[in-house]
């Protein structure tokens, strides 16, 4: 039986292992609440299911400031929207199968924090954090961001353990944190921890495509600060200045989609929409406001866009526009407008696909039975720590979903097992 038959065959026979794990993770409530996170409970369930067939001096244990320098380099962002984050109790897990020397390696890289859920109860299944399976879908916060990803990189290293596939460089996987909400420290930790890798797969979800751009971009905050008493004495209005604000994004938003300009043979998605997340002025409730006209108001919105473009360049862009069409506007008043970037600058990442690794992930794909389909862009996400930290090169290859960030979230199940065949017989290859 060849590799890619005895791999199917090991998926196959193990399918309910794959799934119970995976619903019993989804169902830890690992959520990425700034300026801490709730990641340990599911890193202490996965350092318990791996050390079932990794020995323990070949797993890693570590919070990010474990990591000497970490805090230095230029990537680590230590504020969230002005606050400081903190690492304490919130480690990284990474497992390691170590080949017989002079090889390629490779890791599978995944977060485990998931964003928060704002209501009460989902559709398909009321407990957002269920795992439950329904028509060949798993459903859960988190499942498609990213933890059916993360837990294939796994379920891999257990599929080369099984089945004794003898490797000359080392293959790992890693389940980091706090990626969520503009995070990326934990994935620098563990860049510096491990430098020398030579290529890593990130299996967010791409609908089971390459791609191979991730987004530029980054979440703002636009402050509108009024002089005046407050209250019913109150002459000028910062909910009127940032309505006009709003209006004029969507302008923004409409002019910077028309202008941008795509690399030769650009396939997917081609806009870039700028997303309004909060608009706040007064307060969330009467009680809370008092009938009080207020002086000052925000809003948060994020601008995404081409991996080539600067954050100079995008605030060039935006306030040249505002600039220039801000007469056209009633209240709104540039004097009285402030933007402040709330997380860190995605610097978008460009696969290198004449990286040898591309080669074995085209025959992977081939021997998986799975079309090899290479697409732009994929959302801002880790992918720029992998060449900027570690001179890594990456693919970002996940699995097929919906609803991301939403309500019924969920994955496509055979979309799971095609992701752990095309993981193993990419390292197969690669690391031989």
């Amino acid at each position: 039986m060849d590799i890619a038959a005895q791999v199917s065959s090991w998926v196959e026979k193990n399918t309910d292992y794959i799934l119970d794990n995976l619903s019993r993770i989804v169902q830890i409530k690992t959520v990425n609440s700034p300026p801490t996170g709730n990641e340990k409970p599911g890193q202490d369930y996965l350092y318990d299911m791996v050390s079932r067939f990794i020995p323990e001096g070949d797993i890693d244990v570590f919070e990010v400031d474990d990591v000497e320098g970490v805090r230095e380099n230029p990537l680590f962002e230590a504020q969230i929207d002005g606050i400081e984050r903190v690492y304490d109790n919130r480690p990284n897990v990474v497992a390691r199968i170590p080949g017989t020397g002079e090889g390629k390696s490779m890791v599978f890289s995944g977060h485990m924090d998931v964003v928060k859920v704002f209501e009460d109860s989902w559709e398909v299944f009321a407990d957002p954090f269920s795992g439950r399976v329904k028509d060949g879908r798993i459903y859960g916060r988190g499942v498609l961001d990213m933890k059916a990803g993360l837990m294939c990189g796994f379920y891999a290293l257990k599929c080369i353990k099984d089945l004794d596939i003898r490797l000359k460089g080392d293959v790992y996987a890693e389940s980091v944190v706090d990626e969520e909400l503009g995070g990326v420290n934990g994935t620098i930790a563990c860049r510096m921890r491990y430098p020398d890798i030579d290529f890593a797969m990130l299996p967010e979800p791409t609908m089971m495509t390459l791609a191979l751009e991730s987004r530029s971009g980054s979440l703002w905050k636009a402050v509108v600060d009024e002089t005046g008493p407050g209250g019913y004495a109150q002459i000028s209005n910062p909910i009127h200045r940032l309505s006009e604000l709003v209006l004029l994004l969507e302008e923004y938003d409409r002019y910077r989609n028309a202008n941008i300009v795509f690399p030769e043979g650009f396939v997917g998605e081609k806009q870039y929409k700028l997303l309004i997340f909060e608009f706040y002025a007064g307060g969330r409730t009467y009680i809370e406001n008092a009938s009080y006209v207020p002086k000052k108001g925000h809003i948060y919105f994020f601008v995404p866009a081409p991996a080539y473009i600067t954050e100079k360049e995008m605030m060039d862009d935006l306030n040249g526009f505002i600039d220039k069409n801000i007469k056209d506007c009633k209240y709104l008043d540039k004097d009285l407008l402030s933007f402040k970037r709330s997380v860190r600058y995605f610097h978008g990442y460009r696969s290198d696909t004449s990286h040898p690794a591309y080669k074995s992930l085209k025959k992977a794909h081939k021997h998986a039975g799975v079309p090899y389909v290479e697409n732009y862009p994929f959302m801002v996400c880790d992918a720029e720590a992998f060449r900027e930290v570690s001179n890594t090169e990456l693919a970002i290859l996940g699995p097929r979903g919906d609803r991301f960030h939403g309500i019924d979230e969920h994955v496509e199940i055979d979309s799971i097992f095609d992701l752990i065949k095309i993981m193993v017989l990419t390292a197969a290859d690669y690391c031989s």
